[in-house]
């Protein structure tokens, strides 16, 4: 398992330094949940590698929306620059969307992802890790096929379309 919590407790990385918004539960097509987590001066930046195009997507300044809904198998990200510029929408596929011990919304983050630039180009990545955690026993192949079924999905529905997402994470910002 590869469990992500929705303030960012993930983040492994001690040269990165952030804060996090309160949680803020949502009722609407999901019962969901949004934190935005902040990141503070003195942060090391995190760039990748999207399709051949190096992002960056933390540093000081840089924020991520983090947008967990119940009872679906994804959750998503949207960064933003220090600017405000929106750079790249997120979808972790999941096992399961659960809160935690704690209280904390959280995921079981199942390898797959989905991301979905501004431009509206859609990109899989990590399919790789994926297919080698059902090579090594570590997902069956029911998860594997449902993850996939679940990325089919997103890319097919509103959820896979940058205009509806700039719109939905606007909102959403509002809120915070």
């Amino acid at each position: 398992m590869r469990k992500k919590d929705i303030l960012g407790n993930f983040i492994t990385n001690p040269n990165i330094l952030f804060s996090n918004s309160p949680i803020k539960k949502l009722d609407g097509e999901h019962e969901a949940y949004t934190a935005i987590i902040t990141f503070e001066p003195g942060s090391e930046a995190l760039i990748v590698d999207c399709d051949g195009e190096q992002i960056q997507l933390a540093g000081p300044g840089f924020k991520w929306l983090m947008y967990l809904p119940m009872g679906e198998y994804w959750s998503l990200t949207a960064f933003y620059s220090p600017t405000g510029e929106l750079l790249e929408f997120y979808f972790d596929i999941t096992r399961s969307n659960f809160i935690d011990e704690r209280g904390t919304p959280c995921i079981d983050d199942i390898f797959l992802d989905l991301v979905v630039l501004p431009n509206g180009k859609v990109v899989t990545i990590d399919a790789d890790e994926l297919q080698d955690a059902l090579d090594k026993g570590e997902i069956t192949q029911q998860e594997f096929d449902n993850a996939y079924a679940v990325h089919d999905q997103i890319k097919a529905s509103k959820w896979g379309n940058a205009e509806f997402l700039k719109q939905h994470c606007g909102k959403l910002l509002e809120v915070h």
